[in-house]
């Protein structure tokens, strides 16, 4: 079964109230065990730039979509409006 991805581009305007998005976020992702493949240095070759990029890998997309999903996490995800603009994409693994 192909992996499923999480990517997410964001740029904060609030990092106080985004440390506090993190945390929510990263305890809702706990229990769906996600790796994280990318984030830090990068380089904007063409279109929107952002701040930051992370790539998380999970076992499947979709258990990658139960994360985005969950009740949890969209509760976490409120926390991030007025801190952070971004797009987050699911993206499936190559077979």
């Amino acid at each position: 079964m192909p992996k499923g991805y999480l990517i997410g581009h964001v740029s904060i305007s609030d990092a106080t109230a985004y440390a506090t998005y993190a945390k929510a976020a990263g305890d809702a992702m706990l229990p769906f065990n996600p790796k994280v493949i990318a984030a830090g240095q990068y380089e904007n070759l063409e279109g929107e730039s952002h701040e930051r990029h992370v790539i998380f890998e999970f076992d499947s997309f979709a258990n990658a979509k139960c994360f985005y999903e969950s009740p949890e996490y969209q509760a976490a995800k409120v926390l991030r409006a007025g801190a952070a603009t971004g797009t987050f994409v699911l993206l499936e693994g190559a077979s």
